[in-house]
Formats: C-alpha cells, sequence, structure tokens
C-alpha cells in the first residue's frame, strides 16, 4: 500500500524521547542473553501440565528463535521430569543452553546430575519470612549454600545462584548471600521478585545496591532478573534492571507463570529492541511462537494482549484507521510485519468514510470506482447501524459458554478426582476415619463412601 506520507515526513514530525540518551544510565548494556523460564516457571501457571514431547517442541523452537538460557525443568520433580530434562540436554542445541533447577539440597542435585546438565540453577528463599518457615538461621544458609555450590562444581557443572524473595530480604543478608555464591565461584547471580511487589524505583534501588555492593569487586559475574507480575509489572520492572545492567532477563512466553505470571518473553524482547539493546531474537517468529505456546499450554490471551493479542494490531475507530491510511506510524508503533503480524481494520459502530473507502478497495477490490459522498455516508450509517442493533444477548451467551468451556479446561485435579485418589490409595484407613468422625462429616450426607464421592464439592478438607 502507498501511504500520503512518507516514513521519512513522519518520523520527523514525531518526538521520540526513548532516544534522549541522558535518560539512560551508563550501565544499559548493548545486548543481552534472554532466560527463558515457559518450560519450568510458565508450567507453573495453574491447571498447565506439559508432556515430555510438549517440552521439546517448545524448546527447539526457543532455540530457534534465539534464546540463550532455557530453564529446562526440575528433575527432582519426578523421573518423568529427569528424563525430559535428559531429552533436552541431549537436543545439543546450536544456540540455547539447558538448565536443570536444585534447590541446594544433594537429592535435587543428584537428580541435575543425572539429566547431564552442563550448567545448574540453584535457589533457595532468603527473606527473613521464608527462613522462619524452613526453620533455618542466616549463619546455617550461608553455610548451606556455600558446600552445595562445592558439590555441584565438584561434578564439573557451572551454578547459577537464584535468591528467591530477594524483593523482601533483609539488605544485608541479601549482599552476604550473593557475595557468598560469588566466593564459590558462581557463573551468575540472579535478583528475584518472586511475589511482584516491586515497582520500577525500587528494582532501581535494588539493582543499584548489588552493584554496588556486590557486583563492584567481581565484574566478571552475570547478573539476572526475576520478576512476577502480580502488580502488572513484571515487564516494567525487568526492563528497569536490564537499563540498569542485569544482562539475563528472564521471561515466560506469553506472560504465564505463577499466579498473575511473569516477565512476557515478546513484551520484554520488543520494549529492549526498540530501546537499542540488542537480544538475538527473531523478532518475525515472535506471534508464531506465542500461538505455539498458547495452544499448548491451553490458556487463551486476551484479544488485546501486546504484541501478539488477536486485536494488538486491529483497528475501528474512523480517525484512527483515516490517519494509518496516512501512515501506519500515526497509529501504530511496531510494523506488524516486524513481529509475523498483519494488519486488521473492523468495521463497527466507530468506523467512518475513511474505514469504508478502504473495505471497498481491500475487500471488494473496487479500484477504480468513484462513488459519491453521499453513498460514502449511507454505507457508513448502514455499518453502524449492523452493529448497534445485534442483538447482545447472544452475545452474553457465547461468553457464557465460553467462560464455562475455560473454567473446565483450566480446573487441574477436580475436588472428585482428587478423593476418587485418595480413596484408591488410602483405602480402609479412610473409612475408618470418616467412620470415626462422621457426626463433623454430617451423617445424613454421608453415609457412605459413595455418597461421600458424589457429595464431594461439599466436602471441605481445609
Amino acid at each position: 500500500m502507498r501511504y500520503r506520507l512518507s516514513t521519512e515526513e513522519v518520523k520527523n514530525l514525531l518526538f521520540d524521547y526513548n532516544e534522549i540518551k541522558e535518560i539512560f544510565s551508563e550501565e544499559k548494556p548493548e545486548k543481552v542473553e534472554i532466560w527463558d523460564e515457559t518450560l519450568r516457571d510458565g508450567e507453573q501457571s495453574p491447571s498447565v501440565y506439559l508432556t515430555k514431547d510438549e517440552k521439546i517442541t517448545i524448546a527447539k523452537y526457543l532455540n530457534e528463535i534465539g534464546v540463550a538460557l532455557i530453564a529446562g525443568g526440575f528433575p527432582a520433580v519426578s523421573e518423568n521430569e529427569l528424563l525430559t530434562v535428559k531429552l533436552l540436554v541431549k537436543e545439543n542445541f546450536d544456540h540455547s543452553v539447558i538448565l536443570g533447577i536444585a534447590r541446594p539440597k544433594k537429592s535435587d542435585i543428584d537428580a541435575c546430575i543425572k539429566a547431564d546438565v552442563k550448567e545448574l540453577v540453584l535457589f533457595m528463599p532468603i527473606s527473613d519470612l521464608m527462613l522462619k518457615i524452613l526453620k533455618m538461621t542466616y549463619d546455617e544458609e550461608l553455610k548451606l549454600i556455600g558446600e552445595q555450590i562445592d558439590y555441584v562444581r565438584a561434578h564439573g557443572i557451572d551454578v547459577n545462584w537464584v535468591s528467591e524473595d530477594s524483593s523482601r530480604a533483609n539488605p544485608t543478608h541479601l549482599i552476604n548471600v550473593f557475595n557468598k555464591a560469588i566466593e564459590h565461584k558462581v557463573k551468575r547471580i540472579i535478583i528475584t521478585d518472586t511475589v511482584g511487589v516491586l515497582n520500577p524505583l525500587s528494582t532501581r534501588y535494588l539493582i543499584k545496591l548489588v552493584k554496588e555492593k556486590v557486583l563492584k569487586s567481581h565484574p566478571e559475574i552475570g547478573l539476572g532478573i526475576h520478576t512476577h507480575n502480580d502488580f502488572g509489572l513484571a515487564v516494567a520492572n525487568t526492563i528497569e534492571a536490564v537499563f540498569l545492567g542485569a544482562q539475563f532477563p528472564h521471561t515466560c512466553i506469553n506472560g504465564y507463570g505463577e499466579r498473575a505470571g511473569n516477565a512476557a518473553f515478546e513484551e520484554v524482547v520488543m520494549n529492549l529492541e526498540r530501546c537499542g539493546i540488542k537480544t538475538g531474537i527473531k523478532l518475525e517468529k515472535l506471534f508464531e511462537l506465542s500461538k505455539i505456546v498458547e495452544e499448548i499450554f491451553c490458556l487463551p490471551l486476551s484479544p488485546n494482549k501486546p504484541i501478539v493479542g488477536d486485536f494488538s494490531f486491529s483497528h475501528e475507530s474512523g480517525l484512527h484507521i483515516n490517519a494509518i491510511l496516512s501512515h501506519p506510524l500515526s497509529y501504530e508503533p511496531i510494523n506488524p510485519k516486524i513481529v509475523g503480524r498483519t494488519r486488521k481494520f473492523f468495521l463497527g459502530k466507530q468506523s467512518g468514510s475513511g474505514s469504508v473507502i478502504n473495505a471497498l478497495v481491500e475487500k471488494l477490490k473496487l479500484m477504480d470506482m468513484d462513488f459519491p459522498k453521499e453513498i460514502i455516508k449511507k454505507i457508513v450509517q448502514k455499518v453502524k447501524e449492523k452493529q448497534e442493533s445485534a442483538p447482545k444477548d447472544e452475545l452474553k451467551k457465547i461468553f457464557k459458554d465460553l467462560k464455562n468451556s475455560l473454567a473446565k479446561i483450566t480446573s487441574g485435579v477436580t475436588d472428585k478426582e482428587f478423593y476418587e485418589i485418595v480413596r484408591e490409595v488410602a483405602g480402609d484407613q479412610l473409612l475408618k476415619y470418616l467412620d470415626k468422625n462422621k457426626q463433623y462429616f454430617n451423617a445424613q450426607k454421608f453415609q457412605s463412601l459413595d455418597n461421600v464421592n458424589n457429595n464431594s464439592e461439599n466436602l471441605d478438607l481445609y
């Protein structure tokens, strides 16, 4: 399509605040290496379970698109998980390194060793709250960290240290933990906002603290950032950390992950690229990767999800479409082709003459027909009336059906299924317990195991 204004003309008419050099710190890196957590933290999305083949499919695509580090999984979780990580390592990717995940615990580490990983991620919570739950002192934790890092390295495996719950940890202990990890020769240290409580300003403070107190004397150590999206700031906090020198941003495809999710891979990548930081990612494959993972996860994305949502390059407003026909930069900060997308124009209540004229050309291919203005106005009016008169009851029914179907997809193990598992495994012990406590469970409702099973939705296990 030929636009009314040239790209050069448009750029001369726009002021880009992201090009002001003074807004960035001197620590801003020229490039980063993306560390993707889709196969580990992404799989922790409620109701999600990835098969061995699905993990390999996603990993192959992550390697192809240019991801540097892939958290392959937690081998100690199960034999199947150990086998999956081992198979991922065996792929011997030309770009991506597969990371095994472990607590500073020999059985976890041994599982990673069996999986043949060349790099391992040790993680442990370091906030006072979590240490109280673990019944551990600062000194006990520091001793354990040193011992277990040494144990991993004795097997010829590189170590990345993750301080879980960094964003709520005592600053002195945070610094001591990182220094202890570096003392025992880790390759990278990672700051984590495990429950998503940071904002860009507190992220800035935390990054500067670690750089000043830990990395100033150890510039060879890589710095990573792992954020969660509980307050909707995972991407913003990740970008802020990178601007201050974090070279290993953690991401999840489509922002999947625990609770509200993690920093979305596609959003982090595009934000960094537009600010001149190279990610090594093939941008034109972002949309394809998003759709592959969405289908595997069975978690539909919001249509207005940035970069990869169905509506992210769609327009209905007549004012917007008319401006876009002059040049897309008027209302599109990203060229859809860059991320493997195409632009869409919708006809509806907000449409104007420009929308209709474009539709006549693009949809009906009426290139040379010169419609009088009165005809165009009548078409516009009919289009508006058509949408405004559409029955919303039918739309609401479809919406409810979709929500109900989604609830079934994301239900995980139901109460009924859980009870059946308990009954199968516990057997006679469960019968004795129910009989002993039948008053508590209401004898009228639960006179037999079958009745308990049929009424399991009424059984409050907590």
